[in-house]
């Protein structure tokens, strides 16, 4: 009996080492093609968005189980599919038109509709008819839990905090550039966190932490895992960081992908497993990173703060002895079972 468990355990551990590897190469031939063509097409910035998919689709790719769920809920996937593409359409246009401008009008570009597909059918995947994509999509659209709140008022924590102290000891602040009366900028703003959401943080959160982090803690720590996860996510970014408006020097490069990527890490990894493993929460994480350091005035050597947070998750969290609990589902019958229980709800903390 107990060389049958161990014989079950390697099986797994080797099964998930070739998730591993297969998705890092998926995900990287999606989006390393889709940008280096459209770079090479001298295509405009907003066409990019195709690239950013690939660590989606790769995830929900390998998360098909083949175990598939009656015709009905096609319609209501096709009908969802089409109110975010709208949605998501909308939202890409607003965020290139109002960028760096104070004149709001509401303008569409039709071939935004273009990218806009992307986001709209990864998150209509929660209708999808295979079982194995429907439990894996359902750790990202589910009703926000107190950790999905955590994870978006984090960063402006962190923003908030040393700017508040650094401007009543009247130290200098970093200001991002306003056009336009508040009201325009907050309405930039939120279209930005938008932006953020649905074609950042939907399109590579369910690859890097919901299928590679779950895959890799189930063989190491989430110390490791999380160094496992950084490595491939900053080389990932490659062709953008060498061929984007602004190319990165080295030293931007280390600072961005090396310094301050890491700390970040391992915060998502310790948001992702406080949720219970939502990829909600680190989707909502992502976002606000990428969106308030661009919208709300910062001290910036208070960016320290951020590995404060990260030692706090490793200590309190003992993020350096393996996790015992299953990460993910064994087996296509494993996955009806527990949907038809009703276990896709995110488990309480």
């Amino acid at each position: 009996m107990e060389k049958t468990v161990e014989w079950c355990e390697a099986l797994n551990r080797r099964s998930s080492s070739v998730g591993v590897w297969t998705y890092i190469a998926l995900a990287f031939a999606f989006s390393w093609t889709a940008w280096i063509v459209a770079i090479k097409l001298h295509a405009r910035e907003e066409f990019l968005n195709f690239g950013t998919a690939g660590p989606a689709f790769a995830a929900m790719i390998l998360s098909r189980q083949r175990q598939f769920s009656p015709s009905r809920s096609v319609p209501w996937r096709v009908v969802t599919f089409s109110v975010l593409l709208v949605l998501c359409w909308i939202v890409l246009s607003l965020h290139y038109s109002w960028r760096g401008s104070s004149d709001l009008r509401f303008a569409l570009n039709v071939w935004l509709i273009g990218p806009a597909i992307f986001p709209a059918w990864i998150i209509s995947g929660v209708l999808s008819k295979d079982a194995g994509v429907r439990w894996f999509l359902r750790r990202l659209v589910h009703p926000p839990n107190r950790w999905s709140i955590i994870a978006f008022l984090l960063f402006p924590a962190i923003l908030i905090i040393p700017g508040f102290i650094a401007h009543l000891l009247h130290l200098p602040l970093v200001t991002p550039e306003r056009h336009g009366p508040t009201s325009a900028l907050a309405a930039a703003g939120t279209v930005f966190f938008l932006y953020n959401i649905l074609f950042v943080a939907v399109l590579e959160e369910p690859g890097w932490r919901g299928f590679l982090l779950d895959r890799l803690q189930q063989r190491y720590s989430p110390l490791l895992a999380s160094m496992a996860v950084w490595l491939p996510w900053a080389l990932w970014h490659a062709p953008l960081d060498y061929f984007r408006p602004v190319r990165f020097s080295l030293v931007m490069y280390l600072q961005i992908r090396v310094i301050f990527l890491i700390p970040i890490v391992i915060i998502l990894t310790w948001l992702y497993n406080r949720s219970g493993r939502s990829i909600q929460a680190s989707a909502a994480f992502h976002a606000s990173m990428n969106t308030f350091p661009f919208v709300l005035p910062y001290f910036a050597p208070g960016f320290a703060l951020l590995f404060i947070v990260a030692a706090y998750a490793v200590v309190a969290d003992r993020m350096w002895r393996k996790r015992n609990k299953p990460a993910f589902p064994a087996s296509s019958t494993e996955v009806a079972h527990e949907e038809s229980l009703g276990m896709f709800k995110v488990p309480p903390v």
